[in-house]
């Protein structure tokens, strides 16, 4: 009978930011869209606009990705992540006045938090278990 893989190695499997090619499809080129639309958007508002999507998008991965294989960084980036989509949308809407730049603060804090959110892992682990 063959011999089932240890948690960790299912875990791995599972895990879409484990794999190169996952992890540029579903984190790496949002933010390249978002860098886009930041560089060539016509408004402040649109590049909020894409930026929302970009960081809730990548958000809702992270929460998809924390439930699939248990990935300790995504449980505490997700949130991180979506917060700073409402945010930036709250700041690009008008709705919240963080001055002129303060659409490109809010991606900048969102993003640097979320990536900080490794060093959990070094911590406790790689994965929940």
């Amino acid at each position: 009978m063959a011999q089932q893989g240890t948690p960790d190695e299912a875990c791995v499997r599972r895990d879409l930011s484990a794999r190169a090619g996952s992890f540029l499809a579903v984190w790496g080129a949002p933010v390249l869209i978002g860098l886009a639309a930041g560089t060539l958007a016509p408004s402040t508002a649109w590049t909020a606009g894409a930026w929302s999507l970009v960081l809730a998008w990548m958000g809702g991965a992270c929460l998809v990705n924390a439930r699939r294989c248990g990935r300790l960084h995504c449980y505490v980036s997700g949130p991180i992540l979506l917060v700073g989509a409402g945010l930036t949308a709250a700041s690009g809407g008008g709705v919240l006045d963080f001055g002129p730049t303060g659409v490109s603060l809010i991606v900048a804090a969102t993003l640097a938090l979320a990536v900080l959110t490794y060093l959990l892992e070094l911590v406790w682990g790689r994965y929940r278990r």
